[in-house]
């Protein structure tokens, strides 16, 4: 990871059109490539240089075992030649509902690898996170991510891998697979699909597996959905509603995701 985070330096030096410091204007509609129109996807992009970028959303799950409504968190700080640091709490389930065990902190280095501050065309970055997979008796996981992202004026698409591994039981592991796509009807307006593929390939015992099944925990889950967003100067709202795996083994029900952000 080291390695790959020193091939090119050339992130943290490129243009920001004359913006002092590194930072990009605060009126630009489409709120540039590190706000992506979904909560599901780690931008590639880097934060830019004296930018703070704070967003809370929720996930609301009717059906299943966990919580209905599941809260998000999240803190971003532009560090300057191509680095962002972000913390937060992201969500994973909970083994009984009306609890915030499900609840997981993380902290997150992001790496911008290439692609212009401005946000247009292509754009490389990778990620590492640390969290806590679990508030209550939780274990602690790392995480690395490569996202590539392609924006035009009217349109752009994103994709993204993960590799989670677990820093208790080294035979632990998952790999993630995210996307999306959106059609800029107006800059500020975007529209489109996202979706998200969790495999899990560790090498569980049955009686580990048994547990997981009674949690409705399966070894394979995915959100997919249709996604909204509007930016306006240096606000954002988004929103997804489709359905989910998370809690319904094997079987799938509605849920919904619903995020603000601000960047000053």
């Amino acid at each position: 990871m080291l390695v790959v985070l020193c091939i090119s330096s050339a992130a943290g030096a490129q243009s920001t059109d004359g913006a002092p410091d590194g930072r990009v204007p605060l009126s630009d509609p489409t709120g540039g490539a590190y706000t992506p129109p979904t909560s599901l996807f780690v931008p590639a992009a880097a934060l830019p240089t004296l930018n703070v970028r704070m967003t809370v959303g929720a996930d609301v799950q009717p059906a299943g075992s966990f919580d209905a409504v599941r809260p998000r968190l999240s803190a971003e700080l532009g560090l300057g030649r191509g680095f962002t640091m972000a913390v937060g709490t992201s969500w994973f389930g909970g083994d009984r509902s009306s609890t915030l065990d499900g609840l997981t902190p993380y902290a997150q280095v992001r790496y911008q690898l290439f692609g212009n501050r401005d946000g247009m065309g292509w754009q490389g970055g990778v990620a590492l996170t640390g969290k806590r997979v679990g508030w209550h008796n939780g274990d602690p996981e790392l995480e690395a991510s490569f996202s590539l992202q392609y924006r035009a004026r009217r349109w752009e698409v994103g994709a993204q891998g993960t590799l989670g591994q677990s820093l208790v039981d080294g035979a632990e592991h998952d790999v993630e697979a995210r996307a999306f796509a959106a059609w800029r009807v107006t800059p500020s307006l975007a529209v489109g699909l996202a979706a998200q593929l969790r495999v899990d390939v560790g090498n569980e015992s049955p009686q580990l597996e048994a547990m997981l099944r009674a949690r409705g925990l399966a070894e394979v889950d995915m959100i997919g959905g249709a996604t909204a967003s509007y930016t306006f100067d240096r606000w954002q709202v988004g929103a997804l509603g489709g359905v989910s795996t998370i809690g319904l083994y094997e079987s799938a029900g509605f849920i919904g995701q619903a995020f603000g952000s601000v960047r000053f």
